[in-house]
């Protein structure tokens, strides 16, 4: 049966422009909700915190077995891709909407693909990989990805207050970086597309405006919902 809901993430670097384009699309489009993501402040997500904390127990146990525990983050963006379909099926459950995720799965996989434990890529974890592949890409319908020129991407990311693990570096570090994440995001998409996937829509915020990227967005959304 056809969900009368979207599901969509922005990805991209920082400095593209997500920020913007989120408000900018839930200013226009106030069916357009941002979707939650784990906050243990809220007493509502403790139990699916929990319930998949417990059953990621195997992976852990198979981090200390390496000799590495996970840090905080990377247990949080586990039980995130674990549980949350069902959180965001739960929030879009009875109308009709679109959900906004940033920092979402596509972002989570990325960043655990590409700057995540080593042993996350050793074959005994790739029935993990698999699983949630197959998971996301049933869950997400739609992947918006801004990006820019690297050179742009740098003087966005050293003229704004938010701090960020390459701002003030070197243009080779800021290059490196950039490229790393990129090449993540292509093989994690890439992953999503063999079991069906979302729509990818990718924008150049150094040549089309927030704006125009919302009409293009706000255009798709409405065929599709």
């Amino acid at each position: 049966m056809q969900r009368s809901f979207l599901i969509m993430e922005l990805v991209g670097p920082a400095g593209a422009g997500k920020t913007t384009l989120s408000r900018v699309l839930t200013h226009r489009n106030t069916m357009i909700q941002i979707g939650s993501d784990i906050e243990l402040r809220k007493t509502k997500y403790v139990p699916v915190l929990l319930r998949n904390t417990i059953s990621l127990l195997p992976v852990f146990l198979r981090q200390i077995r390496h000799g590495r525990r996970f840090i905080w983050d990377e247990i949080k963006y586990l039980v995130y891709l674990e549980g949350w379909p069902g959180v965001l099926r739960q929030e879009a459950r009875g109308r009709t909407s679109a959900i906004l995720l940033d920092h979402g799965p596509v972002f989570k996989l990325a960043t655990l693909n590409e700057f995540g434990p080593e042993n996350l890529k050793n074959d005994e974890f790739e029935i993990w990989w698999n699983r949630m592949f197959k998971q996301w890409a049933s869950t997400l319908d739609m992947v918006i990805w801004l990006d820019a020129p690297d050179p742009v991407l740098e003087q966005r990311i050293n003229s704004r207050d938010q701090r960020h693990s390459v701002k003030g570096k070197s243009e080779s570090e800021v290059v490196h970086f950039l490229a790393r994440y990129r090449t993540s995001y292509e093989e994690i998409l890439a992953k999503l597309k063999i079991d069906g996937g979302p729509r990818l829509l990718q924008f150049d915020t150094s040549r089309t405006s927030i704006e125009q990227v919302a009409d293009e967005i706000l255009s798709v959304i409405n065929v599709s919902v």
